[in-house]
């Protein structure tokens, strides 16, 4: 199953992870589509500020990260695992909005950032 995975265009951050999962794919021989939250497809299925990953469903946000984790090399695969105890689960999601609210501020935006579709 090809897995398709939706990041912000904007977000420096977000471009090197999408490169880093990217590489993560191809050695897992896990295959990939990669668009922009700002694409027309992206918005037009409602999607917004947080990374999307549709597989056998719908990841988002610290769902869509630690499914992707499962594709790392062996030394970051175990983060993984946290998302199957309930008690790791809050403090993921915490640390997942944290990480999005602050994106701009700690990591900056791409210089030549995708322009959002006019409504």
């Amino acid at each position: 199953m090809t897995w398709k995975l939706f990041y912000d265009g904007g977000c420096n951050l977000c471009h090197v992870s999408r490169l880093r999962v990217e590489k993560w794919a191809e050695r897992a021989k896990q295959p990939m589509v990669v668009e922009v939250l700002q694409g027309d497809e992206a918005l037009q299925k409602g999607y917004s500020e947080h990374m999307i990953v549709e597989a056998d469903r719908v990841y988002q946000g610290w769902e869509a990260w630690f499914l992707l984790l499962t594709i790392t090399p062996w030394y970051l695969r175990w983060m993984s695992w946290l998302a199957k105890f309930p008690l790791t689960r809050p403090f993921m999601r915490w640390t997942y909005k944290q990480v999005v609210k602050y994106r701009y501020k700690w990591f900056g935006t791409r210089e030549c950032q995708i322009p959002q579709k006019k409504a």
